[in-house]
């Protein structure tokens, strides 16, 4: 334990003049979480305190409470403990509470690097830490008053909470790694995990994972800004190389990238701003004139418009802050404090600013004011050919015609118009009793309440576009009758959300081909809901879910193949940050898979070859298909934290001391560098991604106990139940790289443990049984009643099994087997210790299923795997031969039966003395006596006593025995009887030897080697390993075990060597692929794989041949060019004859002259 209160060197003392500070510089200012008080740092280690107070025009303003001096505040001073070449972090404790609590960072004098002291009282706060920490690089004051410290080094949060009036550390949370952190001021952390370019959103009261962002991995990331309500975040990248940035725009809530923009521009600030009004993206870039600041929607990084306009009268220095639509700025070293976004916002941006574009967030007023015009108790009068709307810069008006109603809009003060017909083709509706009511709403969209629901129309550059449509009718519109009561219970389904609900798709779809006009505007406007990215992003899973309910299979491929088309074949620049929209198609896995089962093998053919970036590392030394990157989960600080941390500090100094060391002594690190080129073992690799979101996540929200009995499954848990997916996955490298980072992390611990435990189980039994003389009584009861409770334990995880899926359990013949190797053994044990004997039988049964059990257990180790999966697949594969042939012995030991049964009742005890020749007293073997003379004597005889053995055809089980002992060309059960005496055995065994001997058993052999070499052994091993982890992960882990999100993350990326990838995707891309499609192949991987050009396919070809003329068409091409060329030809020659004929008469006149 330590107290930061331990350093009386540190002067402070408090300015009666706040005035003084007008004359020096301000370095940097913050804001209190409820932006309440700013506090600035002045260049002279002084710290000014500014509360922001309410006057009575509803304007804000700064007063200067009072200054602080301090006599060694640090400033800018690198993290050395996590900076590198790409990323340098500077040391940010400067902050300031509600409460006028302020943070800073002092010069090391003390036992640590940072005070807080809380203004009114001029009092120092102590801060007690749980463990030896002395080193803070990050603090933040939050708004529920709590405050949240980082420790870069040892990648540690500390939460301080006020309990009794005193700040008390409430957590230590170890964050395991992390390139970049932001605090937000609702209290949640923003990590930056450089390894794979990931972004998490974590909540640090539960510590859980809120939202995940990717970034393309040929850029580093420059800085975060979250919105006020921190729904929206925006991001700033730089590629270096070719020194253009990105500025993206992701959806906390689902992580999707909702719109990027590539630019040269040199951008250093950017913020969020207007989202209750109408948001935008405010960036500022250097120009050669000076700082320059635009304006773009959101959800549409496209055109922006110059803000300048908004800081003409703020003669803004660099520091200054932006929040809530108010920017807290310094100038002339005083701080500032303005009203950025006028309550006429959307005004002031349509005519100060000029910005036309949309305004996709509308303000919250909208929705209510939607609600409103439901609620009101009589609509508008009629619309007539009058009627004109105008907004901000468009004008709709309306224009009724017979049975048509032609919407018509335009810019204000332009001519130039666009109209579309919106009238139904419906019966009982017409253009008079169509629309109830009308009006612009403040985005200058256009909203109707009509007679088949609520529409919202917008415009757009190709013309006025249906943007949402509400309807609770759920059928087809012929039979809609419109209530204003069904209108006011669905707007009650509203929520205030960023945007506006999704549209009724349910009454869309089922009303598809309605004709407006001549237009089909529903099925237009479904096209654009997967074509346009502001729907697909917003509300492509509401689509996803109407569309499964609906069971429509073309709907479902149609935005299925647009979320992975806009993810893959249109970006070859946001690849990776696109990858979370593919959470339309893989979040609804259960229900695709099982009813659309060739879409989602298709979906996951395209996606096999995922590439992040064309980097190549030529020296890896990691194993193909190896995880890449780190994967880190939040979790509270335990003593085994505290002890690795004192062991890696030791590690450090090593290492640090062994640098010196090597420096010191260049031989010996020469000898190393060549023991180690001596067993070179690296590879050329490059890295893929696994681009299947939540594809091995758990659901957050749980029941423990709930839980502990139906755990709810995840797409990789339920793909192991569909035949065609599971095939299709395991065909490419995701799927067995994702196998090999489940058994790396977690798998094989599990196994070898479940293992261990079986082996305990199987020693305890064998031993007793093989050993039982030998041994004590006290041991054999030890080992009898260890075999009792471990068969127990093993019960228990079988009967989980049965009641998360009885029937899948009955359905699997491998689970009465595993009942038998665990029942059989606990009964013997229990019989033993009742009778005091060894039950021999069931013994030997126990040994038999028990030690099988235990050689099943190779079947997931990678070196037998491959093996097992071939005897299991072909055995599989082969069952229903075996039931065919199984049905003929039994027919062929039926009839031998019938043939071969005594007549009379015998008894193998005593002979019946009767003439059946079936008798088996009559069969068995007879002994003559011999006189002196070597006469044989008939009249006396020995008879050797039959056995079971000498008629097995007496009863029906025995037949069926000994025709199964006939099949493998052994005759004994027949060798009893004269063949040249009975005709009808010699019929039936002359039949059974062709059919089934011969015949069928070649045929089986035939049959097996063709299942050999048609099962995919590896295919198979993979799948086998597949429901090993599935069980382990369903049954043994308990319910927080499966929400770790380093053992289940988000997305995976693994390392693959070249070689190796580029001989599988070669061969992906042959004719003899069996898989649904072809994978796509991005431009990246043909640049590392240098993949040959792929010759065009026969559809191109015919395609290529269509566009060629036909034989007619060239001909008369041919023609005309022939009869050109002779047209061109004739008028050379008729010009050179009158140039010679010319020049003739010219000299003949020159001639006649001279003479």
């Amino acid at each position: 334990m330590a107290s930061n209160s331990d350093n009386p060197s540190v002067g402070i003392s408090i300015e009666k003049d706040p005035d003084e500070n007008k004359n020096q510089k301000i370095v940097e200012i913050v804001c209190s979480p409820k932006l309440e008080h700013v506090a600035a740092l002045h260049e002279n280690n002084k710290i000014s305190l500014w509360s922001i107070v309410s006057q009575e025009s509803q304007e804000k303003s700064l007063i200067n409470v009072k200054t602080v001096h301090f006599d060694n505040i640090r400033r800018n001073e690198k993290i050395e403990a996590i900076s590198d070449d790409k990323y340098e972090l500077i040391r940010k404790i400067f902050a300031i509470s509600d409460n006028k609590q302020v943070s800073i960072s002092l010069d090391r004098i003390g036992p640590y690097n940072f005070k807080i002291f809380e203004f009114e009282t001029e009092k120092e706060i102590k801060l007690t830490f749980p463990d030896w920490q002395k080193e803070i690089d990050f603090l933040s004051f939050i708004d529920n008053g709590n405050i949240i410290m980082i420790n870069a080094k040892y990648y540690r949060a500390y939460v301080f909470s006020i309990k009794r009036k005193k700040y008390v550390c409430n957590s230590m949370i170890e964050l395991q790694y992390f390139k970049k952190i932001y605090i937000t001021p609702k209290g949640k952390l923003i990590l930056f995990n450089d390894t794979i370019h990931e972004i998490t959103l974590w909540d640090i009261e539960d510590l859980s994972a809120k939202s995940r962002i990717f970034i393309e991995w040929c850029h580093i990331l420059i800085h975060i800004e979250l919105s006020d309500d921190e729904e929206l975040l925006a991001v700033l990248t730089e590629n270096k190389k070719f020194n253009d940035k990105n500025l993206y725009v992701f959806s906390t809530e689902t992580g999707i990238n909702l719109s990027s923009f590539p630019t040269k521009l040199k951008i250093d600030r950017f913020h969020l701003i207007a989202s209750s009004k109408g948001e935008r993206l405010l960036y500022r870039y250097d120009h050669s004139s000076g700082k320059k600041y635009c304006l773009m929607d959101s959800y549409n990084l496209k055109t922006p418009t110059s803000a300048n306009k908004l800081f003409e009268n703020k003669q803004i220095q660099e520091q200054y802050i932006i929040k809530s639509d108010i920017i807290i700025y310094t100038n002339n070293r005083n701080v500032l404090i303005e009203k950025l976004v006028p309550d006429n916002w959307i005004e002031y941006l349509r005519k100060d600013l000029k910005d036309t574009n949309s305004i996709t967030t509308p303000s919250e007023m909208t929705i209510y004011h939607i609600i409103n015009i439901i609620n009101e108790k009589s609509y508008d009068p009629p619309y007539n050919n009058n009627n004109e709307f105008e907004g901000k810069f468009l004008k709709w008006s309306l224009e009724l015609n017979d049975k048509s109603v032609k919407l018509i809009v335009n810019k204000l003060k332009t001519s130039i118009k666009k109209q579309l017909d919106i009238l139904p083709s419906l019966k009982g509706i017409d253009e008079n009793n169509y629309i109830f009511h009308c009006e612009v709403l403040e985005n200058d969209d256009f909203v109707t309440i009509t007679h088949i629901g609520i529409f919202i129309w917008t415009n757009k550059l190709k013309g006025i576009k249906m943007h949402y449509y509400w309807n609770d009718c759920d059928d087809s519109l012929e039979n809609f009758v419109f209530e204003k009561e069904k209108l006011k219970k669905l707007s009650e389904k509203w929520t205030s959300r960023r945007i506006l609900p999704a549209s009724s798709y349910e009454t869309i779809l089922k009303n598809l081909h309605l004709k407006f006009g001549e237009n089909e505007l529903f099925h237009e406007f479904l096209l654009s809901n997967i074509e346009d990215e502001f729907y697909l992003t917003c509300y492509g899973k509401d689509l996803m879910k109407t569309l499964i309910e609906q069971k429509d299979d073309k709907w479902i491929r149609n935005l299925g193949t647009g979320c992975i088309n806009k993810c893959l074949q249109e970006n070859t620049i946001h690849l990776i940050s696109k990858i979370p929209l593919l959470s339309i198609i893989f979040e609804n896995f259960d229900e695709l898979s099982e009813d659309h089962p060739a879409f989602m093998a298709s979906a996951l053919s395209l996606i096999g070859f995922v590439i992040p970036s064309a980097f190549v590392n030529p020296t890896s030394t990691s194993s193909h298909l190896s995880k890449y990157g780190r994967y880190y989960h939040l979790y509270k600080t335990s003593f085994i934290d505290l002890l690795i941390s004192i062991l890696r500090d030791r590690w450090i100094i090593f290492q640090e001391s062994f640098q010196i060391f090597k420096e010191k002594h260049p031989f010996f690190n020469s000898i190393v560098k060549r023991v180690i080129e001596f067993y070179n073992v690296s590879h050329s690799t490059t890295v893929l991604a696994i681009p299947l979101p939540n594809f091995v996540s758990y659901p957050k929200e749980y029941k423990p106990w709930k839980e502990l009995l139906l755990p709810k499954p995840n797409p990789f848990t339920h793909s192991n139940k569909v035949e065609v997916i599971n095939e299709e996955f395991y065909r490419y490298l995701n799927g067995e790289a994702l196998l090999k980072f489940k058994w790396n992390t977690y798998g094989r611990k599990y196994y070898l443990l479940i293992w261990a435990i079986y082996t305990i189980f199987l020693c305890s039994f064998v031993i007793a049984a093989s050993f039982y003389k030998n041994i004590s009584q006290t041991i054999l009861s030890i080992l009898l009643y260890t075999t009792i409770c471990l068969g127990i334990w093993h019960l228990f995880f079988e009967l989980r099994q049965f009641i998360f899926s009885p029937l899948d359990y009955l359905a699997s013949a491998w689970n009465f087997f595993d009942l038998g190797a665990f029942l059989l053994p606990m009964i013997s044990s229990i019989l033993w210790l009742q009778n005091n004997d060894m039950p021999t039988e069931w013994a030997t049964f126990s040994t038999l299923l028990l030690e099988i059990k235990f050689l099943l257990f190779f079947r997931a180790i990678e070196f037998s795997g491959d093996y097992f999966s071939m005897i299991l697949g072909v055995a599989q594969r082969g069952f229903s031969f075996l039931i065919i042939l199984g049905f003929i012995i039994v027919a062929f030991a039926h009839s031998l039966h019938l043939l071969l049964r005594p007549t009379v009742d015998v008894s193998l005890d005593y002979p019946s003395y009767s003439d059946d020749p079936n008798d088996p007293w009559n069969l068995a073997t007879t002994f003559n006596a011999i006189d002196p003379n070597g006469t044989i004597e008939d009249s006396s005889s020995f008879i050797e006593p039959p056995t079971a053995t000498t008629n097995m055809f007496m009863l029906m089980g025995s037949a069926i025995a000994a025709v199964y002992i006939m099949l493998t060309g052994d005759t004994t059960p027949i060798s009893y009887w004269d063949l040249d005496s009975n005709l009808a055995l010699l019929s039936l065994t002359i039949l059974f030897t062709f059919v089934a001997t011969i015949y069928l058993m070649n045929l089986f052999i035939g049959v097996l080697s063709n299942e050999i070499g048609e099962t995919k052994t590896r295919e198979q091993y993979l799948i086998l390993r597949a429901e090993v982890l599935e069980e382990i992960e369903l049954f043994y882990m308990l319910p927080y075990q499966r929400r770790k999100e380093n053992w289940f993350p988000f997305l995976i990326f693994y390392e693959c060597h070249i070689v190796d990838l580029r001989e599988h995707t070669l061969y992906t891309q042959k004719d003899k692929w069996t898989g649904y499609k072809k994978p796509y192949i991005s431009k990246a991987l043909h640049e590392v794989l240098h993949l040959p050009e792929e010759p065009p396919s026969l559809k191109k070809i015919e395609e290529a041949i269509k566009g060629q003329p036909d034989i007619k068409q060239i001909q008369e091409g041919v023609i005309k060019v022939i009869k050109n060329e002779i047209v061109d030809e004739i008028k050379k020659v008729i010009q050179k004859e009158i140039q010679d004929e010319t020049k003739k008469i010219i000299e003949s006149i020159k001639q006649s002259e001279n003479k």
